[in-house]
């Protein structure tokens, strides 16, 4: 039976095609709407939305189903993430997901039954940003990471290079240079110094090394080539926008010899953000090779923070745009140390695209008695 008729009016066919359109594609598919699964059947469901917000709190929960048997959170099951055309498989019994990455992201799943079983479906998941990145506010700082030694014949060089570009980009630049135990022994050298180099270097470290914003160069390794550096620091300025600002301000207690260090940090976007502090001293006149009044810079004292992903902050929950997140770090000093050249530098980390590292997203510093320097906004 029809439900068009001779002589029905144009508006009132629409109408009808306006009802029966949805349920033309409602009653097709590879899954029914009751979500009924044949037996030694796998397929993957999300009963709620598929849309979420990348904020890294919000997420999608999967059912996966075999045949009648719920196997969701079974350790034989394996949601599977395709993104941006890379596959990568979730820990088993994991049937939640959220990210700080917006994209799509298409899921399959895995059960192992005596073979490996995958679904005949997939689920696409729509991560959204929670902001605009692009309109930041804050002034882009990089930080640079420098790795010399006393003994090394070609750091020198390097360390030239570095104040070259400081000169050509004012306020722009931030490095800290970790001393190692080289070629021979070299006084500058802290436990921190090994726990940097084994992760940017590697066990066989060759210097000199340097890095911006705590990842790997985009193209040439930097070494003391001039062109290489200023060109991996074009690279790497063109390559983001800080979402994130920050503020540090220092206190030394002369009587105790303790510093007390505060960083507030600001988003523009909800994310997880984390905090890395080093203390660095300048006008250290030491032997490099055969010079005996050498002048050592940006010499890292002292790193207040766990690690080259530094610390957790806001208890790892997200940092909400117009909030404020202000951490507390002391350290006591060293007699061997002067404070009256000693700075704080402070980097705000956050995810990288991937969400398996951090790199630093934006930096300050200031003097370590009684310095303040507020957040830098982009004029």
């Amino acid at each position: 039976m029809s439900l068009i008729k001779p002589g029905m009016s144009k508006s009132t066919i629409f109408a009808i095609l306006l009802i029966l359109f949805p349920c033309l594609f409602s009653c097709t598919g590879t899954v029914d709407d009751n979500n009924t699964v044949p037996e030694g059947v796998l397929r993957i469901f999300v009963d709620g939305s598929t849309t979420i917000k990348a904020d890294g709190t919000d997420k999608v929960v999967f059912r996966v189903m075999y045949g009648a048997e719920d196997v969701s959170t079974s350790m034989s099951m394996n949601l599977i993430r395709e993104y941006e055309e890379d596959d990568s498989r979730l820990d088993a019994g994991v049937n939640e997901f959220s990210t700080t990455t917006p994209g799509t992201y298409i899921f399959t799943a895995r059960y192992y039954d005596g073979a490996a079983v995958f679904t005949d479906n997939s689920v696409t998941v729509t991560a959204l940003p929670v902001g605009d990145a692009e309109t930041s506010e804050w002034s882009q700082k990089v930080l640079a990471v420098q790795f010399t030694s006393t003994t090394c014949i070609g750091c020198p060089a390097l360390s030239s290079a570095i104040r070259q570009l400081q000169s050509e980009n004012p306020d722009m630049l931030y490095p800290v240079a970790f001393h190692m135990d080289y070629q021979g022994p070299d006084p500058m050298t802290i436990p921190a110094s090994s726990t940097f180099a084994n992760h940017f270097i590697g066990t066989n470290v060759i210097l000199p090394a340097l890095f911006y914003n705590l990842h790997q160069p985009h193209g040439q390794q930097m070494n003391n080539s001039f062109s290489v550096i200023r060109s991996e620091l074009e690279t790497e300025l063109a390559s983001y926008v800080p979402s994130c600002g920050i503020s540090v301000a220092s206190e030394y207690d002369e009587a105790s010899g303790t510093v007390t260090v505060t960083a507030g940090i600001k988003s523009n976007i909800q994310q997880v953000c984390r905090l890395v502090v080093f203390l660095v001293e300048d006008d250290i006149v030491y032997q490099q090779l055969d010079d005996p009044d050498y002048v050592h810079d940006n010499v890292v004292r002292a790193v207040l923070t766990n690690g080259v992903s530094g610390d957790p902050v806001n208890n790892r929950l997200p940092l909400y745009p117009g909030t404020e997140c202000v951490v507390t770090k002391t350290a006591q000093l060293s007699d061997e140390w002067n404070p009256d050249n000693m700075r704080v530098v402070a980097a705000v980390l956050v995810q990288t695209e991937d969400g398996q590292s951090y790199r630093s997203d934006n930096v300050n510093a200031c003097v370590l008695d009684g310095g303040i320097s507020d957040y830098q906004i982009d004029e």
